[in-house]
């Protein structure tokens, strides 16, 4: 089974990354009783900057990732040495960097009328978040995505 996580408020962009990678990662939680008590109910992994939040959570048994790094770049190597598979980027098993939800392929059709006239023309490949609903395609912003996990995944 794959790991799940609760990212603490430090840890945005991180968060929405892993998502990315098909982890289902909560965040956007501020209160750090809030954070363990989640954690604890859903058997998640707790990312985080905080010294005095992982060492609070360790004593009370739940796994906690001490995070040193202030770049994404760096955040991610030190999951990997956690043992933090970084695989095949979005959309295989995407799960929406807004809200967590799971992506899935659709039909182009679908998306008529929902995504710009132009959007629709050159485009054939969508997906859409089953929970917020959001719609991506490999547009100009999928493009920087795929450059950046080229160099988070050292190729």
């Amino acid at each position: 089974m794959r790991m799940r996580f609760i990212a603490d408020m430090m840890l945005g962009r991180l968060a929405r990354w892993l998502r990315l990678y098909g982890y289902d990662t909560l965040y956007g939680i501020e209160d750090d009783d809030e954070i363990i008590e989640v954690a604890q109910k859903e058997g998640r992994v707790i990312l985080t900057k905080d010294v005095a939040l992982a060492e609070r959570a360790e004593r009370l048994g739940v796994k906690a990732f001490l995070l040193h790094s202030n770049s994404l770049e760096g955040q991610v190597e030190e999951l990997k040495r956690l043992g933090v598979q970084f695989g095949e980027l979005f959309p295989a098993n995407a799960r929406c960097p807004k809200c967590n939800g799971p992506i899935k392929a659709v039909p182009k059709e679908t998306v008529k009328g929902k995504v710009p006239p132009r959007v629709y023309e050159n485009y054939n490949e969508f997906y859409v978040c089953q929970n917020c609903g959001q719609i991506y395609w490999p547009g100009k912003q999928w493009r920087e995505m795929l450059k950046m996990d080229k160099k988070l995944r050292g190729q």
